[in-house]
């Protein structure tokens, strides 16, 4: 379990770091008030989460420990978009529409509502 979560956090640190400097760029280039560096690493990381799964998963069958400093740890840090994302085509591809489309609306729903809770008793 140790070896396991020093995986993920090693993958998640290169991913956050990447993030930053993503962020930092492109608010260079395009200044802080524009949400481009979120959208740029959430299509990315969508991206590359696609293109993990193919190979990690279904093509070579790659070690936990390669999914998970990938997968959960790198991916995950660039962005938790890529999971949902992943979770809800899964779902989908499965048949299970009804319940695919129940996620991917109450976490958009259910996402907002609790940022603007937080933001609101906050104040």
């Amino acid at each position: 379990m140790i070896k396991q979560i020093l995986v993920v956090a090693a993958g998640g640190a290169l991913g956050a770091v990447i993030r930053f400097f993503n962020s930092k760029a492109i608010t260079h280039y395009f200044g802080a008030s524009t949400p481009w560096a979120t959208l740029l690493v959430n299509v990315v990381g969508c991206f590359l989460m696609g293109i993990a799964y193919v190979y990690l998963i279904d093509k070579y069958q790659a070690s936990e420990n390669v999914k998970l400093f990938i997968m959960m740890g790198f991916l995950g840090a660039l962005t938790t978009w890529s999971t949902f994302s992943m979770e809800t085509v899964l779902m989908m591809s499965y048949g299970e529409y009804l319940k695919g489309f129940t996620y991917l609306i109450s976490t958009f729903v259910l996402c907002f509502l609790a940022f603007f809770v937080g933001m609101k008793i906050s104040t």
